[in-house]
């Protein structure tokens, strides 16, 4: 196996893979010896019918479609690990072509998580507060930063440039959840876009600038979790899931990814409210004075 890497913008790579040709043979034989043993034939046993007799009825193109993704799944992996890659995205796969009498060539563009600086921030956070108690003076009210306003001021400090596969993964994401959306409320997708007088076209544009902020904000806040030493222990992850009243819902929530998932959240939301508690405490000290 060949592998050149190439550095792309914003931290993408393309991942370029020749397959040796005796290696594409070599799977084809064994993508053709499964598909024999599990064929039905009148008058044989299944997958004892003679493999000459199987061969000529198979469907060469959904054979050799097996034998891609065979390679796809044992090189791609391989290429991954000889050259310490550790992609963020689903790899976008080019293959140039397939014969089974020539080397198997394909490229996998992938992103990597991208190198990135937060510019000093906690000053701005404390104006912000400030200012917005100025604002709010004379209300009844309390005056407290909200975690969007500590997020929108956190992507606002940072110099970081999304991959581009992370924003057509997040807009398909977002779409996939409007899909959904219609059917629940009866309609179709095209009655949707009709309803709001745009395009398909037109609502990806409208979700590619969201997708891009929400990427940001979630690299950016699991940089924070990780500076400000922010833990979350398995108990509190045990006690939010106590705290859900339905018994089957919280089995559910007892999976790896699901309690994954769970601290990850309780980690972001104790990192946003420390902010809030440094940001709005030098406030009230003043106040004291």
């Amino acid at each position: 196996m060949q592998v050149k890497v190439e550095k792309q913008p914003k931290s993408t790579l393309s991942i370029n893979i020749i397959v040796p040709n005796d290696k594409v043979k070599e799977t084809y034989v064994q993508v053709l010896k499964e598909a024999v043993s599990a064929a039905e034939v009148p008058g044989f046993r299944k997958g004892q019918a003679p493999q000459n007799l199987i061969e000529d009825k198979l469907n060469t193109s959904e054979l050799y479609g097996e034998v891609v993704n065979k390679l796809l799944q044992t090189y791609y992996p391989q290429a991954l690990k000889e050259h310490k890659i550790s992609p963020i995205s689903n790899p976008k796969v080019e293959i140039k072509e397939f014969e089974i009498e020539k080397d198997f060539e394909f490229t996998a563009t992938v992103a990597t998580k991208p190198e990135f600086k937060i510019n000093e921030y906690k000053a701005d956070l404390k104006k912000l507060y400030e200012t917005k108690g100025v604002e709010h003076k004379g209300h009844d009210h309390e005056t407290h930063l909200s975690a969007n306003e500590i997020i929108d001021l956190l992507v606002k400090k940072t110099d970081l440039e999304v991959p581009q596969l992370l924003i057509d993964e997040e807009i398909e994401r977002m779409l996939a959840r409007l899909v959904d959306q219609t059917q629940v409320l009866g309609m179709s997708l095209e009655d949707y876009l009709k309803a709001q007088n745009k395009t398909a076209e037109q609502i990806r544009d409208d979700y590619k600038k969201s997708a891009e902020t929400s990427i940001k904000a979630e690299f950016i806040l699991q940089q924070l979790i990780n500076d400000e030493k922010i833990e979350v222990p398995d108990s509190e992850v045990d006690e939010a899931i106590a705290a859900v009243g339905d018994a089957k819902t919280q089995e559910q929530m007892r999976t790896p990814l699901q309690k994954w998932y769970i601290k990850s959240v309780l980690a972001k939301n104790k990192l946003l409210n420390k902010l809030i508690e440094e940001a709005e405490g030098s406030k009230e000290k003043k106040n004291a004075k």
